[in-house]
């Protein structure tokens, strides 16, 4: 193991309670201590709780029956993807599965990413005992639920209003055109710009936003053309572009065809209904 400048050249087997790490990549030193660390917990936490270690192939993972439903969780998987090796679940899902199956529970868009293992930890905390709260289990693991925690549940929110593709605003401001703010985002790629623009609700909404493809200070990459390619929609459909939002370190879209005010590249326009 050679280490320069915090950097972790792994080439050697790392024991952890869950099976052996190998990673085949170069790995920052603390990001591969806070795995480790993680992992430690999950061993240290599950003498509490209702899991019981199964082996799975050279590796350990945990199960639990409720109500007549198999949940299984896999704690070195998580480690495989915070380190960037390969795993047979995706980025941003948790490795749990569900009668057999990969339950597809995902982790919610935050900044900084928590690291799987970590979120991992939390759900043997959530289901490691009997009298879990139903209102904090995943949407995705819902079937593990009596009639009765269903019942109990919040309502969901209500269902968005249907946009129509196209339809005008309704309050009397003036906007730039759409074409220029599409030509300007298209011109200042991975750029941090601001904007101002009007919700669908009528209100207005200032942003500083960003366009492309860079890491933040954890490292971690941060894509806003695959997150909108991602989606189960278009957006330009709907007249909106996704963004990273830099003060709520989140993804959100902005409408295109209702901006109000805009600086990016050293250039502002605004329109007289900007505030």
């Amino acid at each position: 193991m050679f280490i320069l400048s915090g950097i972790v050249n792994l080439r050697m087997s790392y024991p952890t309670p869950f099976g052996l790490l190998k990673p085949t990549n170069t790995i920052e030193k603390k990001k591969i201590d806070a795995v480790q660390r993680a992992l430690r917990w999950c061993q240290t936490i599950l003498t509490s709780t209702l899991w019981r270690q199964i082996s799975v192939g050279k590796n350990i993972a945990l199960q639990r029956t409720i109500n007549k439903q198999t949940i299984e969780i896999f704690p070195l998987e998580a480690a495989f993807i915070d380190l960037g090796m390969k795993s047979r679940f995706k980025v941003n899902h948790l490795p749990i599965y569900l009668n057999n199956s990969d339950a597809c529970v995902r982790s919610r868009a935050t900044r900084p990413r928590p690291l799987h293992t970590d979120m991992i930890a939390s759900m043997i905390l959530l289901l490691g005992s009997a009298n879990f709260n139903p209102a904090s289990v995943p949407r995705t693991l819902h079937s593990i639920l009596t009639a009765e925690q269903i019942a109990s549940l919040p309502p969901p929110p209500p269902p968005r209003q249907t946009y129509v593709p196209g339809q005008p605003s309704t309050s009397g401001r003036e906007f730039i055109l759409e074409s220029r703010i599409l030509e300007l985002a298209g011109q200042n790629p991975n750029t941090t710009f601001s904007i101002q623009f009007e919700k669908r609700d009528g209100s207005l909404r200032n942003m500083m936003a960003r366009i492309g493809v860079w890491d933040d200070i954890n490292g971690d990459e941060i894509d806003s053309d695959a997150e909108e390619a991602a989606r189960s929609y278009n957006p330009s459909d709907y007249h909106l572009m996704t963004v990273f939002d830099m003060q709520k370190n989140q993804y959100r879209n902005i409408a295109t065809d209702r901006v109000t005010e805009i600086s990016i590249g050293g250039l502002r326009f605004r329109t007289p209904s900007a505030e």
